[in-house]
């Protein structure tokens, strides 16, 4: 029998699904793993995802309001083309991309909110080329969720 997942946990695990489906080129989707040293060794572009900040909690009345600080860092190839086979025209493109599926996911995907999503606030888009080969989109999220006063399952 599967154990029952918190809204927290569902909210994040809907992430994950999501972000292969706005941005298809990832082939690498991992919640709160560790940055790989060797990139080489990961499919690339890889999205990763982790808390940056404690979790912030409140109440309403009866209800229960979470929010937590997220980040979601994606590696590229720089040399990385898109779904047509078409380069983009520098790695800045793919990062802008990159961050404007993002935008989008989080304004636009009602599963997130059928999930307990209920606001998202965007904090920092960094762009950094790492080197001649590697590209870094680091963007940065207050994702507030809710759930029942007492029940962190509903």
């Amino acid at each position: 029998m599967p154990y029952p997942v918190t809204v927290r946990a569902g909210v994040l695990d809907k992430l994950i699904e999501v972000l292969p489906v706005v941005i298809p080129e990832l082939q690498t989707v991992r919640k709160f793993a560790r940055v790989p040293d060797d990139l080489m060794a990961v499919e690339l572009p890889a999205a990763y995802l982790f808390e940056i900040a404690p979790e912030e909690r409140s109440y309403s009345n009866r209800v229960a309001i979470a929010k937590m600080r997220l980040m979601i860092q994606i590696f590229f190839n720089i040399t990385m083309k898109d779904s047509e086979n078409n380069q983009f025209t520098d790695a800045q493109a793919f990062m802008e991309y990159c961050a404007g599926k993002l935008h989008g996911m989080f304004h636009n995907s009602v599963g997130l909110s059928k999930n307990g999503l209920v606001n998202v606030v965007e904090i920092t888009y960094d762009r950094i080329i790492s080197n001649d080969s590697i590209g870094l989109l680091n963007s940065t999220f207050d994702v507030e969720y809710r759930h029942d006063r007492g029940n962190a399952f509903q």
